[in-house]
């Protein structure tokens, strides 16, 4: 997802509404291989790779996709809307607010209207692949060639060739193409100020300038996966219900009525708690600081 509070609406939608090959590609598209869900009827684990006779590898979307298709051969027609989506880019969380209505095809008057809070735990995808793929991100690439003694001997015999100067190539030299942009440890290249005494150089810095831009930018493209927006995975989900919504998928309206009730009495007896017991608490916590005015502790 490059917008995830935009995109996550098609998720959802797609997930709960789609065909199985629809889920299956949704969920290839937009969850990772080891991703866990979280529900207060199911709990997938992160787990990835592991060997089932006569079926092969499995991963833990796979577990999730066979929930999802479940789902929708318990419930065909579900009415589900994303009311409103929170991103904190901070802590890489998307909140879900969401409303839905399912109802279990063979029971003639079961019908669930219930909201629900979904987390999204999300990660970027090119951190994703790289951590998958043992290579790291660029940084991580550039302190392992820095520990590689070939590599450094590379390094050395490439800054011999310019032992003679302490500045980098001008802006001239650039443009020219007889040298080198020098790099950043993340491979931005790094632009010189041309010298004022030389007319060459300043008359051929916008020239260099540009170029160095240029390859700035395909540097942070690539490095983002072709554009400067990042995309995001998720690598795991969890539901959150209010109990009396929970009740409604097994015993309906009925049930969160049941429930409601019990509410309502727990927050009666909250009342008469405090009015029964209060002088009883007055009487214990009463104390004088410096023979003040009694306060209640």
């Amino acid at each position: 997802m490059e917008h995830p509070v935009k995109d996550i609406r098609e998720v959802i939608g797609t997930l709960c509404q789609g065909s199985p090959q629809e889920q299956e590609d949704t969920l290839s598209r937009y969850f990772t291989p080891s991703a866990s869900f979280v529900h207060p009827f199911c709990r997938v684990p992160h787990f990835e790779k592991i060997y089932i006779p006569r079926y092969g590898l499995l991963n833990s979307r796979e577990i999730i996709q066979f929930i999802y298709k479940w789902y929708k051969i318990l419930s065909p027609k579900i009415d589900i809307a994303v009311e409103s989506a929170v991103f904190d880019q901070q802590s890489s969380l998307l909140y879900v607010n969401i409303a839905q209505t399912f109802s279990i095809w063979f029971l003639p008057f079961h019908k669930s209207p219930v909201r629900l809070v979904t987390v999204l735990h999300l990660v970027p995808e090119d951190e994703f692949k790289n951590d998958n793929n043992n290579s790291g991100n660029l940084r991580r690439r550039l302190l392992s060639e820095n520990n590689n003694p070939l590599a450094k001997q590379q390094v050395t015999d490439n800054d011999s060739d310019h032992s003679g100067s302490l500045e980098g190539p001008s802006y001239a030299s650039v443009a020219a193409g007889d040298a080198t942009p020098e790099k950043t440890e993340e491979g931005m290249p790094i632009a010189h100020p041309p010298n004022p005494s030389n007319p060459v150089a300043v008359e051929n810095a916008p020239v260099a300038s540009a170029r160095a831009n240029r390859e700035a930018e395909r540097l942070v493209d690539g490095f983002n996966g072709g554009n400067n927006n990042k995309r995001y995975l998720i690598t795991k989900q969890e539901d959150f219900y209010q109990v009396n919504d929970l009740l409604k998928f097994v015993f309906s309206s009925p049930g969160a009525w049941v429930w409601y009730a019990i509410q309502v009495w727990n927050s009666i007896l909250c009342v008469a708690g405090v009015v029964l017991f209060e002088p009883l608490i007055r009487a214990i916590g009463i104390r004088r600081e410096g023979g003040g005015k009694p306060k209640w502790t």
